[in-house]
Order: C-alpha cells, then structure tokens, then sequence
C-alpha cells in the first residue's frame, strides 16, 4: 500500500497548469525534465535540480479534507474521512500506478489504493448504497423516536 499525507498547498495557478522542472537521476546523474500532472498540488521544491531517485518523483491532486468526530478511545477525536487524491507515479515499478489513479483515505491512514477509473465508480457505487441505507435508517430513527415520545408521555401521565 502506498502511504499518503495531506498536500502542501501551492500557488493555486501552479496548481492548475502543469509545472516543468528538473532533477538529477541520483543513478545517472543525467538532468530529467519533468512536467506535473494537471493540477498537481505537490510542493516538489525539495526536488528541484537535486538529485533523487526517479521512482521518487510523483504528483498529486489531494482534494479537500472532511473530518468528523471518531470516538475511538472512549473520547470523540477529529478524524478525516473519505479524502481523495489522485496520484501518478510516472516511474513506478507497478506499470498501472504510471498513469493516473486515485487513492481514498477511508479513514485517517486506511485507504483504498490504486483504483483506476472503474474502480473508483466501484467504491462510489458502494458508498452511495451505503448512503441511502444510512437515510433509511435516518428516517426509522425519526419514526421510533417520535413513538418512543408519544409511549413516554403517556406513561408518565
């Protein structure tokens, strides 16, 4: 599994057309011209003409986090949740991860990764099957509770 961290913010035009740059491969030592991938909100200052590892270069595009509270211990704590980065890894071992794809935090530091455009609609679809599970429940809890009130106030009389 490929471990994610929240993106460092850059100039939001750096952000939405593609950045060129260089690095030295640290095997070579040759120059590599690199462009990001659109939208990129990677801070690749640390590999600017320095040398690194090609399989150490890649982008991302790290959406905006959602949190809610998790109580995990006994005390409710601010996890984020479903958080989605589309990554590339242009000189992966893994030929698929050479391309785009994207990467859902499920919840802080478990995720799903790898998911290709198929995938991706998977988890959706999953999770919107979910979601109307979850409003039916909604609407069972409103019911239950609004028959809880009504027993309760005539028993108290």
């Amino acid at each position: 599994m490929t471990t994610v961290a929240p993106a460092q913010t850059v100039d939001s035009a750096a952000s939405v057309t593609p950045r060129t740059w260089d690095f030295i491969d640290r095997r070579t030592g040759e120059t590599v011209q690199y462009a990001c991938m659109d939208g990129c909100t990677l801070d690749h200052s640390r590999e600017v003409s320095r040398p690194n590892f090609r399989e150490d270069i890649w982008c991302w595009f790290w959406d905006e986090p959602l949190t809610l509270p998790v109580n995990e211990n006994g005390q409710p704590e601010e996890f984020r949740v479903l958080s989605t980065v589309i990554k590339v890894e242009p000189w992966s071992p893994a030929v698929a991860q050479r391309l785009p794809f994207a990467v859902i935090e499920l919840v802080d530091d478990h995720f799903i990764d790898g998911l290709d455009p198929d995938g991706l609609e998977t988890v959706i679809n999953t999770l919107a099957g979910r979601l109307e599970q979850m409003r039916e429940t909604h609407r069972h809890l409103v019911e239950i509770r609004s028959q809880y009130r009504t027993r309760a106030s005539a028993t108290r009389g």
